[in-house]
């Protein structure tokens, strides 16, 4: 039986990287910013790569082609209906290409939201936004980062910038559980207010609903940001000392100076590690071949377990689908948490460096025997 074949639909999350693939291209060129941005409004979807028999255990396997959508996140502010016309046309060209499973990944599941079923029954092709694999990410990453600082979640307190969103409201509904207080903001209070209700019953935190996105992190030890904000809403001079601030959202919403602070514990979250290496050829915003978006993988997990649902809409994730993903993430040994900002990967040498900055701050007693 041939192999199941996926499409990763992606976009640069900004200019610089766009302009990095334009001069992969065309070296010997140098273009104006505002050129290449109209060239990109005019230009239709295409392919990029193609790649074959990806496998996360040596065993099954699934072929991949990776969609180029051009538009920047701030073009779906000036014409949504062109976007969404793009998509179309990217979901039409990977169906001729035969892809069975198409993985929507940054803002292309945002403007597409509500929209997947009729799109998916038009070019009877699958389509999945890739959160729950993205969310499952976040939390194993917040959970191993939190074990190797000696980080105690049941008496910490964290801040969910955004959670209202699908990423946001899974990583609410498993935190709840764990930490002792929560700081939840929402453009939207209403929509916020209401899937906090539907949380609390199983919830074990205090949980603490705002607009006010400082307050909340002022009042964090550990801070998620999954938004669909393209601007940057803080800087690492923002964040105590002592603060695990996991920056989910593309275009990242924690602007970076040039030195990093060693007090504070900063990663792109939702990026995991693969076993073999999507070399794209210019810079898409991460730090080896070797590692790859969790909203992208989620179309690789959906061609390789065909049983597993697809993300769509928001606030669907419940916790038997997020135990569904945590679970089969956890066979394939070969797919972790990676702790990287942008090209930077954080080495285990740096992330002991960070732990024992942590373990000196806040001791743990270890029991003798």
């Amino acid at each position: 039986m041939d192999a199941e074949k996926v499409a990763f639909i992606a976009h640069p999350v900004d200019l610089g990287i766009f302009r990095s693939y334009i001069h992969s291209l065309r070296p010997d060129k140098q273009y104006d910013d505002r050129l290449l941005v109209k060239l990109f409004e005019w230009t239709p979807p295409y392919a990029v790569k193609q790649f074959s028999a990806l496998s996360l255990d040596g065993h099954r396997a699934v072929d991949a082609r990776l969609y180029m959508v051009p538009f920047l996140p701030e073009m779906q502010a000036i014409s949504v209906k062109k976007v969404i016309d793009k998509i179309d046309k990217a979901l039409s060209l990977a169906k001729t290409h035969g892809c069975t499973v198409a993985a929507m990944g940054g803002f292309t599941s945002i403007v597409l939201q509500n929209l997947e079923e009729d799109f998916s029954r038009k070019h009877g092709i699958r389509i999945t936004s890739g959160n729950t694999l993205t969310a499952a990410i976040i939390i194993r990453s917040i959970e191993e980062i939190a074990g190797r600082f000696g980080v105690d979640l049941s008496s910490s307190t964290m801040a969910v910038i955004g959670a209202s969103g699908d990423i946001g409201s899974a990583c609410m509904g498993y935190f709840s559980r764990m930490v002792k207080k929560m700081y939840l903001t929402a453009r939207s209070i209403p929509t916020l207010a209401e899937m906090v209700r539907r949380c609390r019953d199983c919830a074990s935190a205090e949980m603490v609903i705002t607009d006010n996105n400082i307050e909340a992190v002022e009042q964090s030890d550990i801070c998620i940001f999954v938004t669909s904000a393209y601007v940057s809403l803080f800087t690492e001079k923002d964040f105590r000392p002592g603060t695990i601030v996991c920056d989910a959202s593309a275009p990242p919403n924690v602007k970076l100076d040039t030195s990093l602070r060693d007090d504070v514990f900063i990663y792109h979250g939702g990026i995991a590690t693969i076993p073999f290496p999507l070399e794209v050829d210019f810079d898409i915003g991460l730090a080896s071949p070797l590692t790859f978006y969790g909203c992208q993988l989620e179309g690789l997990f959906l061609g390789l377990h065909p049983e597993l649902p697809c993300s769509w809409g928001r606030g669907n994730i419940t916790r038997e689908r997020l135990a569904r993903f945590l679970t089969l993430m956890d066979r394939y040994p070969s797919m972790r948490p990676v702790y990287t900002l942008g090209n930077i990967c954080y080495n285990e040498a740096h992330i002991d460096a960070y732990a024992r900055r942590w373990r000196y701050r806040h001791p743990v007693s270890v029991p003798c025997g």
